[in-house]
């Protein structure tokens, strides 16, 4: 038991099993359900308190920090922003340093461990780009897609000269249907009543201008 403990608690594999740990927790936040990471995470952080308190002891403080970083770390899952992530990381990363015999020590290997798993995040947000599950819950997202019969405003210039129909009333702004497309538009005149057949006269970027056909 004793080599056991000795080996678990010396530097290297400690930080091995942090860089598990954070590692795995990395992945899952790029999941999009929960896999054997969660499991893996769990694993290695498990036996790294083991190993420290079979050779240090707990303190109290080290497990209220550990329970309550985790407990955060999970509510953020499911609650939109950041905050509490961040404090139950925190709290977390506290607690490791604090269960061990030479805080010193395993402050330097945590460090050394955050910023490889710093990279990982990078590499991983290279690779994903906007397919983070996590950033779909802090982005607002409107149904604005082809899919959901709206058009990009950066290829719009092709409606000049097209009919359509207002769907709403053009004071002077509103909504138009054009070749089966919502799209936000703007009367040339001052007002136009919803229900009229319009014709595209011209297009400003985003600024779609339409006049009733006489």
């Amino acid at each position: 038991m004793e080599s056991f403990v000795s080996f678990i608690t010396y530097p290297v594999t400690s930080g091995i099993l942090l860089l598990i740990f954070f590692s795995c927790i990395v992945y899952q936040v790029f999941s999009e359900k929960i896999n054997v990471s969660t499991l893996l995470a769990i694993m290695s952080i498990s036996i790294y308190y083991i190993g420290h308190f079979f050779n240090s002891g707990f303190t109290y403080m080290s497990l209220i920090l550990l329970f309550f970083g985790v407990i955060l770390l999970t509510i953020e899952f499911f609650v939109i922003g950041l905050i509490l992530g961040a404090v139950g990381l925190a709290m977390i990363i506290f607690s490791i340093i604090m269960v061990t015999s030479d805080p010193k020590i395993y402050g330097i290997v945590l460090l050394i461990v955050i910023v490889i798993t710093l990279i990982e995040v990078g590499v991983f947000i290279k690779m994903k780009k906007k397919r983070v599950p996590i950033w779909k819950r802090l982005i607002l997202t409107d149904a604005t897609d082809t899919e959901s019969g709206y058009t990009s405003f950066d290829d719009r210039g092709y409606l000049v000269g097209e009919i359509g129909v207002s769907l709403t009333p053009l004071r002077p702004s509103g909504t138009v249907l054009i070749n089966d497309n919502r799209i936000d538009a703007v009367a040339e005149g001052t007002f136009i009543n919803a229900n009229v057949d319009v014709k595209v006269v011209y297009v400003e970027g985003t600024r779609i201008v339409v006049r009733p056909v006489n």
